[in-house]
């Protein structure tokens, strides 16, 4: 190269320092057209990137790379452009070899941990955050990337540490606050959650996010009033599920004389859950539309308060105002969860009819809730954990479990005393039905957990330590459902204990 040559690279290299593209671009091209510099090149690949032309700077690329085998910023340019036009694989594939080159290139270890977070793989994902950390101590967002990669993987104490790390070297980190307050709520520090969550308010007073999980923090603190307040943050961040056409939102006046469409935004357990508020708009004289998921609509056409019940999919009736379910205890100021209306308030319309066995006590097992809840892995358990209760003697269990995971009763084995009741199972009115034949639902914390205590039937209910808001820290009652009884993870020792406690109740009700 001569000494003229690289006088213009280093001019073009100022230029693009400077932000100056357009000319940056011009100069590379003229250097190129007089002497088809491969330096040139790499670099036009650059400002390309930078402008947008990510299908022309994706060529350059590669011709450099071919030329330039040896040089990971060629890699590491390589790979974001590739990125840019979705070609995620072959991206890592260029980071991955840059980082070879030169394994003190912490963007290339960041970029990587980013591509394999999106594809899930948390596991890689933290291997290349840890060493763009260790290469970048002091890089605040290094270490924020890797406490989302080890609160994804559900290394919810490794997290913890990497946002305390965040926020301890740039205080003002909005979103590491955030993360930090979840972190924390995820092992059971509620209280420092709340804190957290105020601290990342304090940076941003309108954060939706922030204040969503306060809400949930202070809810686990039992400071519901306060609680349900903060939730409310949640409706501005999403659209409505049904074709509100313009009508106001109930805010929590007097509802007399107006037809309240209530929609359930939520999952099925907290939909059976907070329908009981329900009787509280139709006592103050509303009529109240229920807009729900299609599984529950024949179950709630006959609950108390309910004058209506239209699908999801399907338009709701004519409405002056609307409300989201969840909302009620809110609006209708019923934060206690002991000034709730009570259960029972829901009614199967009959028993299923099941095998008939001569005292015989017959109990329903549900082991696993829906694999998409981001804490599916601390509630559910597999089938094979219950098996110490399927050996007891003079008790017949019968499977309300639904869904793939409803296959395990095959994985299991032929056992004499389970029977499957999936193939009956199309609806929630279904399951009522078989609830209400049985003597007992034992079941993880979901949607069958909350049926059981609505409908008023005996339910014990497996808790992980860690548990959601609404179940009590201690003891084994709950407000909610009198019938309902709590068998919780008192140590990090896991299900056995649980399940050994629950075993000697049912030897009890057996003999």
């Amino acid at each position: 190269m001569s000494s003229s040559e690289q006088l213009q690279l280093n001019e073009i290299k100022n230029l693009i320092v400077a932000g100056d593209l357009v000319k940056a671009s011009a100069a590379c091209r003229s250097v190129i057209e007089k002497t088809d510099s491969i330096e040139a090149i790499f670099l036009l690949g650059i400002i390309t990137s930078q402008m947008g032309l990510h299908g022309e700077s994706l060529t350059l690329f590669e011709k450099a790379a071919a030329q330039l085998p040896e040089r990971s910023d060629v890699a590491y340019n390589y790979g974001n452009a590739l990125q840019a036009m979705g070609k995620l694989d072959a991206a890592i594939g260029q980071w991955s070899r840059a980082a070879k080159l030169n394994p003190k290139l912490a963007d290339a270890h960041f970029n990587l941990g980013l591509a394999f977070s999106k594809k899930t793989e948390w596991a890689n994902a933290i291997v290349h955050y840890e060493m763009a950390r260790d290469l970048q101590p002091g890089n605040a967002v290094a270490h924020y990337s890797l406490g989302n990669a080890n609160f994804r993987s559900g290394s919810r104490e490794a997290a913890r540490e990497c946002f305390e790390c965040a926020v301890a070297l740039n205080p003002e980190y909005t979103e590491a606050w955030i993360n930090l307050g979840l972190a924390a709520l995820r092992i059971g520090d509620s209280g420092f959650a709340t804190e957290a969550l105020e601290k990342a308010i304090d940076l941003d007073p309108s954060n939706i996010v922030a204040h969503f999980n306060l809400g949930q923090a202070l809810l686990h603190e039992a400071m519901f009033e306060r609680g349900y307040a903060e939730c409310e943050w949640r409706r501005r961040a999403y659209t409505l599920p049904f074709p509100e056409q313009g009508q106001p939102a109930w805010e929590g006046g007097n509802p007399s004389g107006q037809r309240v469409l209530v929609y359930a935004e939520q999952g099925h357990g907290d939909t059976i859950q907070f329908l009981r508020y329900a009787q509280g708009l139709s006592e103050r004289g509303a009529t109240v539309l229920l807009h729900c998921h299609p599984s529950l609509v024949h179950l709630f056409e006959d609950a108390a308060g309910i004058d209506s019940v239209s699908s999801f999919g399907d338009p709701p009736a004519e409405f002056e105002t609307y409300a989201p379910l969840v909302s009620l205890p809110h609006l209708l100021r019923q934060a206690e969860p002991d000034s709730a209306p009570p259960a029972p308030y829901l009614s199967a319309p009959s028993a299923l009819k099941l095998p008939d066995g001569e005292n015989v006590l017959k109990v329903g097992l549900v082991w696993a809730g829906n694999p998409l809840h981001d804490d599916d892995a601390n509630r559910s358990v597999p089938l094979t954990t219950l098996g110490p209760l399927l050996e007891i003697k003079n008790i017949r269990f019968f499977s309300l479990q639904v869904g793939d995971r409803s296959l395990e009763t095959i994985g299991q084995g032929k056992v004499e005393n389970l029977t499957d009741l999936a193939p009956d199972l199309s609806n929630y009115q279904d399951t009522a039905a078989a609830i209400s034949a049985l003597d007992l639902v034992i079941s993880v914390d979901t949607s069958v957990a909350h049926l059981a205590g609505a409908l008023g039937s005996p339910v014990w209910l497996l808790l992980p330590r860690i548990a959601d808001w609404r179940w009590p820290r201690e003891g084994e009652r709950t407000p909610w459902y009198p019938t309902m009884r709590l068998f919780r993870q008192e140590d990090d020792a896991g299900w056995p204990p649980v399940i050994g406690r629950v075993r000697e109740s049912l030897l009890e009700l057996a003999d």
